[in-house]
């Protein structure tokens, strides 16, 4: 596998557009023939801080990934689409399944190549796996975008769930929201 490195500015917490290009569902490549692009966000907050992670979010909530839904481009790059089962809620009340929106995705480049395109290494999500997933909702998809590399966290334990939601559900209670989305929430 062959690896690009790049850097993208996002204008706000969630926004697409950054390449150009045809896209393909994730089970048309095989590891040896992808191009793996991976690119670096200059992010409006430190969202290392769940405080201001939960703070720039519309949602975040413990879910089971079912399957890929899809892969779009909004405004030039791939974004690839699952639904998910919502178990359990921190912020926000989703129940049921949601379409869940990641950054990122493959797609075909001018030449026929398959190229894979990850924000800060930030894997695909895995169908069967559950996370917590931290997200803005954009209405005009009716999908929620998980925060690139901050929020969509793999569990793969009872003790991390556990975990997880005891310290969202904390940051939650003090959560602080980035300037650039105040007039956003």
């Amino acid at each position: 596998m062959k690896k690009i490195t790049f850097t993208l500015t996002l204008a706000a917490v969630i926004t697409g557009g950054f390449l150009g290009a045809n896209y393909i569902n994730n089970e048309h490549a095989s590891a040896d023939n992808v191009i793996r692009l991976e690119a670096h966000a200059n992010f409006i907050d430190d969202f290392s801080d769940k405080k201001k992670l939960v703070g720039a979010t519309n949602n975040v909530f413990v879910g089971k990934v079912i399957e890929q839904a899809g892969t779009k481009s909004l405004d030039g790059g791939p974004e690839t689409q699952f639904t998910v089962e919502v178990i359990t809620n921190v912020k926000g009340k989703l129940s049921g399944q949601v379409l869940v929106n990641q950054q990122g995705g493959y797609q075909e480049n001018s030449e026929g190549q398959t190229e894979l395109l990850l924000i800060e290494d930030d894997q695909l999500l895995v169908p069967g796996e559950t996370y917590l997933f931290a997200t803005r909702y954009l209405e005009s998809e009716n999908w929620h975008t998980v925060v690139p590399a901050f929020g969509d966290i793999k569990i793969d334990s009872d003790a991390k769930r556990s975990d997880l939601m005891k310290a969202f559900k904390e940051a939650y209670k003090n959560e602080v929201v980035p300037g650039d989305l105040k007039d956003k929430k």
